[in-house]
């Protein structure tokens, strides 16, 4: 897909100490000039209310008063998301040829492990190929209670193997509960999903299979409706609502750029909030007067966390860059906690 570009960018491209030659400045040979990487760091500290959760190598870090903590050393977790008080998380945890939901306090301890999509067959194996599934994008009800999640209905099929669609399920968030389909559809892949706060309705990324452009919509999961939100333009994703649930925001791509847009619900017309070109994966804060947000500083290759000031939903000042050489997974996206 597509939008795919920047994230594999985010990966492929990492900070590291390099030798380049300078030109000669008296006829001889060129000196090589040794570029030496510089330490991630926190280069500002907006007074952002609350907590933000983000994934980088593999690993949970926390963003609180200005300072970043890492929260796993395993170098498998992804995509975490915070409940609405802000007292645990869910994420996931990638393995070879699968992945699960996991559930942890946000104070720390032992997750729990929520979903069981590994294979007990050897690694590398035909046969493990065979008996594993993905879990990917969870996210919790705004009581906390349950949470969705994008799976597949079950492991792949076929010769060659031949894996079914993501689709949407939802659980208990509690070790052993039975999962529930939601909303399927065989001609793409669910993708990011908010809770919008009557607990019903999903906002969700789509994505189809082959050449089109990804979407935003609507899903009602006590009466299995669908809807497209009205103004809401093709190749947009990422989605974030304000705290009423009267904005909506997501990231949308202009042939090679991608930038923020903010919509307010009951008109037609998108408004631009960044002009940076790899703005992506926007939160909005649980009292609605900043924005977050990951892109590529100029000249950098990877996503860097920034800040927005809002007033009535849309930009008040300059953007503010926070991090420097951190490289969050920009897929990963933000959530923000209490």
């Amino acid at each position: 897909m597509k939008r795919l570009f920047i994230v594999l960018l985010a990966f492929v491209l990492i900070a590291c100490a390099s030798t380049t030659p300078s030109p000669p400045t008296d006829g001889g040979t060129a000196v090589p000039v040794v570029e030496v990487a510089r330490d991630p760091a926190v280069i500002a500290t907006p007074s952002l209310p609350g907590r933000l959760l983000l994934a980088k190598s593999g690993n949970l870090v926390m963003w609180s008063n200005g300072d970043l903590q890492q929260l796993t050393v395993s170098g498998d977790a992804w995509q975490p998301a915070f409940s609405r008080d802000g007292t645990r998380i869910v994420f996931v945890r990638r393995g070879q040829s699968f992945s699960d939901i996991m559930l942890t306090s946000s104070a720390g301890g032992e997750a729990t492990q929520l979903t069981d999509n590994g294979s007990r067959h050897p690694l590398q194996s035909f046969e493990r190929m065979y008996d594993s599934m993905w879990a990917f994008y969870p996210a919790f009800t705004p009581d906390g209670n349950r949470i969705v999640y994008a799976s597949q209905y079950g492991p792949p099929e076929g010769s060659p193997a031949s894996e079914y669609r993501l689709i949407m399920y939802v659980m208990d968030a509690r070790s052993g509960a039975e999962r529930d389909s939601a909303y399927a559809d065989g001609s793409g892949n669910v993708g990011r999903m908010i809770f919008e706060n009557d607990g019903d309705h999903v906002i969700f990324e789509f994505n189809p299979a082959g050449d089109e452009d990804p979407r935003i919509l609507r899903y009602s999961i006590a009466q299995k409706t669908l809807t497209v939100p009205t103004g809401v333009p093709n190749h947009s994703y990422d989605p974030a609502l304000a705290p009423d649930n009267s904005r909506l925001y997501f990231a949308k791509r202009d042939d090679m750029l991608t930038d923020i847009y903010m919509l307010q619900f009951g008109t037609t017309s998108p408004q631009k909030v960044t002009n940076l070109g790899s703005a992506r994966s926007p939160e909005i804060s649980p009292d609605g007067e900043w924005m977050v947000f990951l892109a590529i500083p100029e000249g950098a290759s990877g996503f860097e966390l920034w800040a927005q000031k809002l007033r009535d939903g849309l930009p008040d000042g300059d953007p503010v860059q926070m991090t420097r050489d951190q490289h969050f997974d920009a897929d990963s996206g933000i959530s923000w906690g209490q």
